[in-house]
């Protein structure tokens, strides 16, 4: 009697001994597994912080860039093809070129079109709007006082299409031409039509993360400035035919320098070559 009544003290002991060692580890696994969280969340905020000051170091500079996560998909469109009908109705014009396909036009107003000194984007917009076809939904873009031109580019959901103008590809373009007089004497329009999502919209990287990109390819240079940063569309392959478009950053370097940056995936972009 007395041996079975040492024996189960003795399980009994046994058990608590189990049941304590169990609240032990698991209260060790539990620290663990948080400080990891922690660990994770402070490093996080480091990375952060160090390309802020990074970018500092190297004096470069930036203004208030964007904020929030933009929302945006890969995207198909066409180039349109202008009817003859529709080329009828433009008036005060003479269509002077149309490629073989009629994705392209060229044409010079009969009256050049006089630009004003002052509220002169607000006139712009204008007359593209009267005097284009679907000139509502071009934005405009760059004025280069050199070739005498302004540049218009089409819009999706209010971002721009973004293009490049060192080569002849242009797709979604509306480009002006001006007279010594500062008036409007000609025009070259391309456009793009159904368009649409080739998936769902998701969250983009921060126009930061974007930054960092081409920190890292050594495109920001030190003692450069960031004029201007953008969120838009772009394709390093404009077609004569159906395009596939990438959500992209563009950001402008010393108000000069053109730099592409996949919205999605965190790539540079460079022009007419691959995903860096």
């Amino acid at each position: 009697m007395i041996r079975l009544e040492v024996t189960a003290m003795d399980w009994s002991k046994t058990k608590s001994i189990f049941i304590l060692a169990f609240l032990v580890l698991n209260t060790f696994l539990a620290i663990q597994y948080f400080n990891i969280i922690i660990t994770n969340s402070r490093y996080d905020v480091i990375q952060k912080a160090t390309v802020e000051e990074q970018l500092a170091a190297e004096g470069i500079t930036y203004g208030e860039l964007p904020k929030g996560n933009e929302k945006g998909a890969y995207i198909t469109a066409e180039s349109k093809v202008f009817s003859e009908e529709e080329l009828k109705a433009l008036s005060n014009q003479e269509i002077l070129n149309v490629d073989h396909n009629f994705t392209g036009l060229k044409a010079e107003f009969e009256k050049p079109i006089g630009l004003p000194e002052t509220n002169t984007q607000s006139k712009l917009n204008q007359i593209v709007r009267e005097n284009i076809l679907y000139g509502d939904q071009y934005a405009l873009w760059k004025t280069d006082k050199v070739k005498n031109t302004i540049v218009y580019i089409q819009t999706y959901n209010d971002r721009m299409v973004f293009q490049d103008l060192s080569t002849d590809q242009n797709i979604g373009m509306l480009t002006l031409y001006l007279n010594d007089k500062n008036q409007i004497v000609s025009y070259e329009q391309t456009m793009l039509e159904n368009i649409e999502d080739l998936e769902e919209r998701q969250d983009t990287l921060p126009a930061l993360k974007a930054l960092e990109a081409l920190y890292n390819k050594n495109d920001l240079k030190p003692n450069s400035k960031v004029t201007e940063v953008q969120f838009g569309y772009y394709t390093p392959f404009p077609l004569s035919g159906e395009q596939i478009l990438a959500p992209t950053w563009h950001i402008v370097v010393n108000e000069k320098e053109d730099y592409y940056v996949n919205a999605l995936e965190g790539q540079v972009i460079r022009s007419n070559e691959k995903l860096e």
